[in-house]
């Protein structure tokens, strides 16, 4: 868990920092939030980018607890730029993996007791049945609102950018199916979030991952930078982490004890 946590943070902060140094245009919007010019936020989103890099980075080579806690922070604040300029509120549930990556690793990890710890090194070490039920809690949501999330994208919204993705493949031609196909795949995602959600079984979370990691493949293969894929590394940990962490919180105490 602790290892996953560490991949976790390099893909979700390197990939994210990648669409910074690479000028993605749909960051300006979020910039022009507090007021800046266009000069003023092509001259930040590469500083910004290579900062969000540098703690993908800190965060799989010495997670430290403040940067846990700062990219938690940093996660959730930049999903919320979405709605504000015109998005909509969907966006801040798919991402939801940004903010609840590093806050599932500050929960394994355990509050900092000291000054000391916030900037130690964060080791590997025995997790008490306590912690790993709070973390199940914690997966078990990133789990359900990306999927949630994203599902809204076909189901409700008609995305223009996942139905350019699901044309390039010919999903949207399938005989039978058509046009129908990214609103129905959409709701097949709402209901896997939601029972996850109600209550999430081993295959349920197993069959989250595997949907994640082919649906956002769809990034690369239809043309879309890489880091699209890479960025969302959380959305492919959380369910995996959780299909391997279950048969430990529903054991009985006397069983987990032994």
């Amino acid at each position: 868990m602790h290892w996953l946590f560490r991949l976790g943070m390099l893909l979700e902060f390197v990939g994210h920092g990648s669409a910074g140094v690479s000028l993605k245009e749909g960051w300006i919007q979020y910039f022009a939030v507090f007021g800046f010019d266009e000069p003023t936020i092509h001259t930040l989103m590469p500083i910004v980018g290579a900062t969000d890099i540098a703690l993908g980075i800190l965060g799989f080579v010495s997670p430290r607890r403040w940067a846990l806690v700062w990219c938690a922070f940093w996660g959730l604040m930049t999903a919320s730029l979405r709605p504000i300029t015109g998005e909509s509120f969907w966006e801040v549930l798919d991402r939801a993996g940004n903010y609840g990556g590093p806050l599932a690793f500050l929960i394994l990890s355990g509050w900092p007791r000291t000054a000391g710890e916030w900037t130690a090194p964060i080791r590997w070490r025995p997790a008490t049945r306590a912690t790993l039920e709070r973390l199940a809690v914690i997966l078990k949501w990133i789990t359900a609102l990306t999927l949630i999330g994203h599902g809204a994208y076909g189901a409700l919204l008609q995305k223009p950018m996942l139905l350019d993705q699901y044309s390039r493949v010919g999903l949207t031609t399938l005989p039978l199916v058509g046009s129908r196909f990214v609103p129905a795949l959409g709701w097949i995602e709402i209901a896997l979030g939601v029972a996850i959600a109600i209550r999430p079984f081993r295959r349920l979370a197993l069959a989250a991952c595997v949907f994640k990691v082919v649906t956002e493949l769809l990034y690369p293969v239809t043309g879309y930078p890489l880091y699209e894929f890479v960025e969302r590394g959380f959305s492919y940990v959380a369910p995996f982490a959780l299909y391997l962490l279950l048969p430990y919180v529903k054991r009985s105490p006397e069983k987990a004890a032994t």
